[in-house]
């Protein structure tokens, strides 16, 4: 994700339709069919919060673990006021309230050695900015996603790789999953953007593929998205987790930001923040678009996304200029078009166990940046088929 330091303020409710589930199983007839959401509730974790030794924020990513209210949420401290880190955690929530969030757990990130990550300030080349997490139900392991470092104007240059990692639910590493060379960090503008790398992962439902999402365009697939910049593409990545590989690329188009930075000029983004995986074709795809000084800096997004059509791109390096179809998308929900609460830096979502009565759940997270003047924020949905 960007690190932002403004305040970012955006009221909002949700409305949506939706499909599926890439965290639990469903029966057949209902695993994608999903008519609107209803708001359940708010939880906030106040500023600062102190968990087991460690300051609980820049919540990125959340899943969910069926059969036991464990959820794992990835920190995006890159062991600058602790070593990287997730979070167990248990929600405490029905159709009618959303009442507590509880920290059970907190799990350092390992390096292959055992050993943690250094934090920049003394080991730069060591630095690590975990981003998404996603559990997998057949295996019991996570694998989680670094975007990794790019400053190439640095004496000499500084370029620390992303990845996609597989680790125990202790944190302890078992593998890398194997990236074309095409996602590795360059000194020149080719490859991905710095803090636009891996930030959205999802498992889909079989247990077979993991899908990965860059959050902006590699530099060959053309310019960022910008208000006046419609039609930028990020990729989505399949990967074959008996192979640990590659096996398709899809172009995913983004919206242009949803206003023009004041004064023009200043920071503007959008890009993808998270996916959920519905079925081997078809996902969530949340955009995460932020405009410097005007109100509201945020619109978040979720489109549903089809594959079905698209063109697989995995050998196609570059996009700018190239004849290729892109995944088709639907709006579903437009966070922000009413006032009922503020919506700060939303990054995660996941869906959840079934309420008592029998609907499904679905959660979202706010990244506070470490901010004061930001939030972390847990909200709840009832998914109404």
């Amino acid at each position: 994700m960007k690190k932002l330091s403004n305040v970012f303020l955006l009221t909002a409710a949700l409305i949506a339709i939706l499909a599926g589930c890439k965290k639990e199983n469903n029966t057949p007839e209902t695993k994608n069919t999903i008519s609107s959401l209803r708001f359940i509730g708010q939880v906030l974790v106040p500023y600062n919060f102190q968990f087991r030794n460690s300051t609980v924020g820049g919540l990125s990513s959340i899943d969910f673990r069926a059969g036991n209210n464990t959820w794992y949420i990835i920190s995006d401290d890159q062991s600058g006021l602790q070593a990287a880190r997730f979070y167990v955690a248990t929600l405490d929530f029905d159709a009618g309230s959303f009442r507590n969030v509880s920290f059970e757990h907190v799990v350092t990130l390992k390096r292959p050695d055992g050993s943690v990550f250094p934090g920049a300030a003394t080991d730069r080349q060591g630095t690590v900015d975990p981003e998404g997490i996603a559990y997998n139900p057949l295996s019991g392991t996570l694998f989680w996603s670094s975007e990794g470092e790019r400053l190439p104007a640095n004496n000499p240059p500084l370029l620390v790789q992303p990845f996609i990692r597989e680790m125990t639910t202790g944190g302890d590493y078992v593998r890398d999953l194997a990236l074309p060379e095409l996602f590795n960090f360059k000194t020149g503008e080719t490859g991905p953007r710095r803090n636009g790398v891996f930030e959205g992962l999802s498992v889909s439902e079989d247990g077979k593929f993991l899908f990965a999402a860059l959050e902006e365009p590699l530099f060959e697939d053309g310019p960022r998205a910008g208000a006046n910049t419609p039609n930028a593409v990020v990729r989505i990545l399949k990967l074959d987790l008996n192979s640990r590989s590659v096996v398709a690329q899809y172009a995913y188009p983004l919206d242009k930001v949803h206003a023009t930075p004041n004064p023009p000029g200043q920071f503007e983004l959008n890009g993808v923040v998270e996916i959920l995986a519905m079925t081997e074709t078809k996902m969530l795809v949340m955009e995460r678009s932020f405009a410097f000084g005007v109100i509201p800096e945020f619109s978040v997004k979720i489109y549903e996304a089809d594959l079905g059509h698209a063109t697989d791109v995995n050998g196609i390096n570059a996009l700018a200029g190239a004849g290729y179809t892109p995944a088709s998308k639907k709006l579903i929900l437009d966070v922000g078009s009413n006032g009922t609460f503020r919506v700060d830096n939303l990054e995660g979502m996941t869906f959840g166990p079934r309420l008592p009565n029998g609907s499904r759940s679905l959660i979202m997270v706010s990244d506070n940046n470490f901010n004061a003047l930001q939030v972390t924020q847990f909200l709840a949905w009832e998914v109404l088929p």
